[in-house]
């Protein structure tokens, strides 16, 4: 016959298994923001190049126009 599942047991594994894993997130939250600070910038970067691009473009062919 099956054993009763103990809910007691699966907390205590459970708890077990997410406090290691909380404490690692919480030591690499400091570098997980950064590096996303650092990738937004060189987004934002790229697109102000790219606009600026195609703004000097648009301004080219409109002088060619006249």
């Amino acid at each position: 016959m099956r054993q009763p599942i103990d809910l007691d047991y699966v907390r205590t594994a459970i708890v077990g298994t997410a406090s290691p894993v909380l404490g690692v997130i919480t030591s690499y939250q400091e570098q997980i923001q950064e590096q996303i600070e650092w990738h937004l910038r060189l987004a934002s970067l790229l697109v102000g190049l790219a606009v600026g691009i195609l703004s000097l473009v648009a301004m080219v062919r409109k002088l060619r126009r006249r």
